[in-house]
């Protein structure tokens, strides 16, 4: 139906950003505020907080780790129990520096991400930050009917039981 089964509303200080998986929990970023939250995955109860610096424009595991991106061309991983930072990669498309990179989606090790305010889907490799697939989406935007300023991809959803990708978009 597309109607949601649980809610948890954000205090309107607050523009939740990402949200990713953890054991348990689901564990969420803000856009400007520097605040991350968790909640129980089984009734979406909040059980915490955190800080990050910085914005926070998408999150997803890959392996052990939470990968953070925040518009620049740099994704940050962090330890999920204690969000202390681990390292950081630099994304890069050949020998460029990728920015805008945005909403976060793990596919069988590999991070794809949108590029914000493009039609473009990218494969990093979470090792070296490289870029090594790159889907343009630019018929699918145009299939929706807008080619206005808002009208852009925004968000990606995997889902590993039928191996289907969905992209969706503001």
């Amino acid at each position: 139906s597309g109607q949601p089964l649980k809610t948890q509303p954000l205090s309107e200080q607050h523009f939740g950003e990402g949200i990713t998986r953890w054991g348990d929990q689901i564990i969420g970023v803000t856009w400007r505020s520097g605040t991350g939250y968790r909640w129980r995955l089984k009734d979406l109860k909040p059980i915490g907080q955190f800080r990050y610096e910085g914005e926070g424009w998408g999150v997803t595991m890959v392996g052990d780790s939470l990968a953070l991106s925040d518009g620049t061309s740099t994704l940050r991983f962090f330890d999920p129990a204690t969000m202390t930072e681990q390292r950081r990669v630099q994304v890069s498309l050949g020998e460029r520096p990728l920015t805008m990179i945005n909403e976060l989606e793990t596919i069988d090790g590999k991070i794809w991400a949108n590029v914000w305010m493009s039609d473009v889907v990218v494969r990093i490799d979470p090792a070296t930050g490289a870029v090594d697939q790159l889907v343009n989406f630019a018929g699918l935007r145009a299939k929706a009917g807008g080619l206005g300023h808002d009208m852009v991809l925004n968000g990606i959803a995997w889902d590993a039981t039928k191996k289907r990708l969905f992209v969706t978009g503001k």
